[in-house]
């Protein structure tokens, strides 16, 4: 028996399906991680949703009466202790609007696939403590992201 591997699952609701692929947000949020320097087992879910989706999860956990583009829900849930056979830590939970998305990619000038996988890298780098609540730590944080981005986009050596 050998160590519990990275969980990530990958939820994408209703009309979301035209923007991303379960098996390819996999590997990008694997490719952040790797990224950030993961190397223990985690688990990680996105979740795809719709803006009233969106809008009622920033409501009922954040106060907020609006959608919003990404949220995301850091868990402190263990490997399961106590169990023979521990799961990998739970990371937590990302969940992007593919409405937001799609609107907000006229602005940036990019595909509303592109700007999923955008808020995609936003999430998972919250959930590794990554915080953009002042100008500096924002920018810093986007820089990550479009770093990480042109990287995984970037063709494989050989």
């Amino acid at each position: 028996m050998g160590a519990p591997a990275t969980t990530i699952s990958v939820t994408i609701e209703g009309a979301c399906a035209r923007l991303a692929d379960e098996e390819g947000l996999r590997r990008l949020v694997a490719h952040a991680l790797a990224a950030e320097g993961v190397a223990e087992p985690v688990g990680v879910g996105v979740v795809l949703v719709d803006d009233a989706a969106i809008h009622e999860l920033n409501r009922r956990y954040l106060g907020h009466d609006e959608p919003t583009d990404v949220i995301t829900f850091p868990l402190d849930g263990g490997a399961g202790e106590g169990f023979v056979n521990p799961g990998p830590r739970a990371l937590g939970e990302v969940y992007v609007s593919c409405e937001r998305a799609a609107a907000q990619c006229v602005e940036w000038g990019t595909s509303p696939e592109q700007e999923v996988r955008f808020l995609v890298v936003h999430g998972v780098l919250h959930l590794l403590g990554w915080e953009d609540a002042t100008p500096g730590a924002r920018e810093r944080m986007l820089d990550r992201q479009r770093a990480i981005l042109a990287d995984y986009a970037a063709p494989a050596d050989g």
